[in-house]
């Protein structure tokens, strides 16, 4: 996966960001590397800071979704810049490592990344403190495991 984006700061002079993902996270501002790693285990979260002439930059990629904050305002979305880890509640973590590990134990690899999957969506909805929908994720998440359970038993039995 690849993203970039290009800005131009108070000074007038233009620099381009670019995330890659392949064996590795790299963010690449104007041709210098800043290797990254994920602050989670399971799922893809960094939050990474830059500063460039005056401007902060934060990378934010929780999963697949990846977006540029410049100066506390997201590039993509045009929302407000969250840091994830400070305001992701410890429980949200707990209910990612349960999930995946469940997941795995109850239905292998597949089970573990449909865990991971799910998980994005319980960060997500934490931040945005739509606890609500961090439930109803778990609950989509219980039901899609107990399904594919019931699913390869009745594959098994035939």
């Amino acid at each position: 996966m690849k993203k970039s984006w290009s800005f131009t700061d108070v000074n007038g002079q233009e620099h381009k960001i670019e995330y890659k993902t392949g064996f590795s996270m790299k963010l690449i501002v104007d041709g210098t590397t800043h290797k990254l790693k994920s602050q989670n285990k399971f799922v893809n979260v960094i939050d990474y800071y830059v500063r460039i002439n005056g401007t902060g930059m934060n990378l934010v990629a929780i999963g697949n979704k990846v977006d540029l904050a410049i100066d506390g305002v997201f590039v993509g979305s045009g929302e407000q810049y969250v840091p994830v880890q400070v305001n992701t509640p410890a429980w949200i973590w707990v209910l990612v490592g349960v999930s995946v590990l469940v997941g795995f134990l109850m239905n292998g690899v597949l089970g573990m990344a449909i865990a991971a999957a799910f998980a994005t969506l319980y960060i997500n909805a934490a931040l945005a403190k739509q606890w609500g929908k961090v439930i109803a994720s778990f609950v989509g998440w219980i039901v899609v495991q107990a399904l594919l359970i019931f699913l390869v038993s009745a594959l098994l039995s035939i």
